[in-house]
């Protein structure tokens, strides 16, 4: 009792020593890292709030960048003593005018060191900056040259701003581990793109005062000009709602092309104010452009509208002949018009427009309007966008049907199939009960005495005629399954289940000197299934396990509970699957590449039963195995769930 209570309190210190070693050595370090980062980022939104001090700020745009300069140059030099920094603007003539600094360095070096056209200057403009090391004298770049006379081994320049607002920051660092210029990277960053964004206020505002200039010398025609601009602007935001009506209908509606194809036409009647919209579609039947249902403005007769493609004079099969669309302002005189259609619908204005899915035409569209020239060439190029868009709708309808008629063939193919087999496996199942009942009277010599020789023939047909019987009954089970048979579910004990199993195997495994070993563990629910199905599942699994297992081999079944399924387990040392053949285990007359290994006899139904079982029960079966070492199936099954019906 003494130990145990040492024990208790040891494994208690322990874990208490544990949790104070975690809190020093791992949570105390990531609780002051993010302090300090929570430390940096409030003093970056500080440092940007000292740049953005409104009470300095000029109304003179460039005067702006300066004064932004100064306070950054300002506001660095108080975080980074030890940094010698420059704010440059960029002048005309490509030198630089020192807007504010820190150091004597600055101020000491020649003009044409703060160049902007020099060779570290541009590459800092390609570049967007950079950090360079100063190791030795470089006479060819008297910026370089001159901070390492007076003693800086690290530069970082940044620049700013681009156009006529445009400069660079500059900060050398005596000490050539960097730290300093590694940390104040944050702060430069943000003070280059607050004056850049500055520079393009500058700009903005230069540019916003020649404008000014403008309207003041000609008002009038500046505001023709924006009264066109807002007109063009309202009509292509209708453009845009336009579009996005038509594309919003094709997403909700994809599988209701009719409905789709009728709310296009309400769209499109609504943004041209027009007076007929209709889809016209090809029925490859007749050969004939067909008036589809929903169309705007066509009532009564007039909505089974049909015209030929052997009609000429008919703009609509133009149209769809040429691909190109086509408009009139006058249709009732225009000769490439039928002309009787126009005055019927009182239509003056027409736009036919193809329905192309890459080389092929699908239909058109057709707009009319009583007015005369009512469609600009803007509403052209849309009404060609949208008929594109509703081509790929009518051609996937196209496609769905043609889809539609060929799942129907396979579906009656597949009857007929499942009809055929299951009419030549009952045909077969009386002959062969025949075979083998005389074949096993002549054997028995109820007949007369056989020679050795007849005897062996004899062998042979009687097991030809069981394979043969085997395959018949695999055909008619596998053919139940596809066909919807129910399972008759019951209490099924599937301990007992595979126990009998087992036994009617085990003269098989004896015969080949393969052996056979069972286990069952754990606490077992309650399960429901149907008995015969279930018998041939465990009977494929261990016929198979014994077929493919190498003489003298060995084959373990297990089955235990996992909660609140059952999973049955049944392994073999045989011959493996090889991984090429592993995704097609289950499939119906699969037959491994290496069974000829052992001559494992069998029609390639058995798992493919056992499979469609285990589906219908609800479980699932898988398997693991390696070509050459065996293999190990799995299925588990849901047990009864506790006070559920039968």
């Amino acid at each position: 009792m003494i130990v145990a209570v040492l024990f208790v309190l040891t494994a208690g210190l322990a874990a208490f020593a544990a949790y104070w070693v975690f809190m020093f050595t791992r949570l105390l370090p990531l609780e002051r890292s993010l302090g300090a980062a929570r430390e940096a980022n409030d003093d970056l939104r500080l440092f940007t709030l000292e740049l953005l001090d409104p009470d300095a700020a000029p109304v003179a745009a460039s005067q702006s960048i300066s004064d932004l300069g100064q306070r950054a140059v300002a506001a660095l030099q108080r975080r980074f003593s030890g940094l010698s920094l420059c704010w440059l603007r960029r002048r005309d003539d490509g030198l630089g005018t020192i807007v504010a600094h820190r150091g004597r360095i600055w101020s000491e070096l020649p003009a044409q060191a703060l160049g902007f056209e020099t060779a570290a200057s541009l590459e800092a403009q390609r570049r967007g900056g950079w950090t360079r090391e100063l190791t030795s004298p470089a006479p060819e770049e008297p910026l370089f040259d001159g901070l390492m006379r007076h003693g800086a081994r690290r530069l970082r320049l940044a620049p700013w701003g681009g156009g006529s607002a445009a400069g660079m920051l500059l900060a050398a660092d005596p000490e050539p581990s960097g730290q300093a210029l590694a940390a104040a990277g944050p702060y430069f960053d943000i003070a280059c793109r607050m004056a850049a964004a500055v520079g393009r206020l500058a700009d903005e505002l230069q540019q916003a005062g020649r404008a000014k200039e403008r309207l003041q010398g000609g008002l009038s025609a500046a505001i023709d000009e924006l009264n066109d601009t807002h007109s063009r602007l309202i009509a292509k935001s209708r453009e845009v709602k336009t579009l996005h009506d038509v594309a919003l209908t094709l997403v909700s509606r994809n599988s209701q092309v009719q409905s789709a194809l009728s709310a296009i036409v309400s769209i499109v009647a609504k943004y041209l104010q027009a007076d007929l919209v209709a889809f016209l579609l090809l029925d490859e039947a007749t050969g004939e452009l067909v008036s589809q249902p929903g169309a705007y403005g066509l009532e009564g007769e007039d909505l089974l509208y049909r015209i030929s493609l052997k009609s000429e004079n008919s703009s609509s099969v133009r149209a769809f002949a040429t691909g190109q669309p086509f408009v009139t302002g006058d249709a009732q005189n225009d000769p490439q018009v039928n002309a009787h259609y126009a005055r019927l619908w009182k239509i003056h204005s027409l736009m036919v427009i193809p329905l192309k899915l890459g080389d092929r035409c699908l239909g058109v569209m057709r707009v009319g309007s009583f007015r005369s020239e009512a469609f600009s060439p803007e509403q052209v190029d849309l009404m060609i966008v949208i008929a594109e868009e509703a081509s790929v709708l009518v051609e996937t309808a196209i496609l769905n049907r043609r889809l539609s008629e060929v799942a129907e063939q396979l579906a009656g193919l597949s009857r007929i199939k499942d009809e055929f087999v299951s009419t030549v496996s009952h045909e077969f199942k009386t002959p062969l009960t025949t075979i083998i009942g005389f074949v096993t009277v002549m054997l028995d010599g109820d007949t007369g005495k056989l020679t050795a020789e007849q005897g062996r023939f004899l062998g042979i047909i009687k097991a030809a005629a069981k394979r043969l019987g085997g395959l018949v009954s695999d055909l008619l089970d596998i053919s139940k399954l596809e066909g919807g048979g129910k399972m008759e579910m019951k209490p099924l004990e599937l301990d007992r289940l595979v126990r009998a199993s087992l036994e009617t195997h085990l003269p098989q495994a004896h015969i080949a000197g393969k052996t056979v070993a069972y286990a069952s563990g754990g606490r077992l629910p309650p399960l429901v299934g149907d008995d015969r199905w279930m018998t041939l599942v465990v009977d494929n699994l261990l016929s198979n396990a014994l077929k493919f297992s190498r003489e003298g081999g060995a084959v373990r079944v297990e089955l235990a509970g996992k909660g609140d399924m059952l999973m049955v387990s049944v392994a073999d040392d045989g011959i493996g699957i090889h991984a090429e053949d592993k995704e097609r285990v289950f499939e119906k007359f699969y037959r491994a590449r290496n069974r000829d290994e052992v001559a494992a006899p069998g029609t390639g139904l058995g798992l493919a039963i056992a499979k469609e079982v285990i589906n219908k029960h609800g479980g699932k079966i898988w398997f693991d195995s390696e070509a050459g070492k065996g293999s190990k199936f799995y299925f588990v099954l849901p047990a009864q769930k506790e006070g559920a019906l039968i």
